[in-house]
């Protein structure tokens, strides 16, 4: 839970400081969170699958 709302503070502050720089925050951050998704979670899930099966295999 503590991780999720710090989630959405640091969007929310992004959200914020992103104009003043003149980038368009509504084009930007679900751009950002989609390349996320795409290609640094398959990478994450990779890793945890592996621990999963060398943990079995100790078993």
């Amino acid at each position: 839970m503590k991780n999720l709302i710090i989630g959405i503070i640091v969007l929310l502050v992004l959200w914020l400081i992103l104009p003043l720089f003149n980038i368009n925050p509504s084009y930007l951050i679900p751009n950002v969170i989609e390349w996320a998704t795409k290609f640094i979670l398959p990478w994450i899930v990779l890793y945890w699958i592996i621990r999963l099966i060398k943990n079995l295999e100790k078993i």
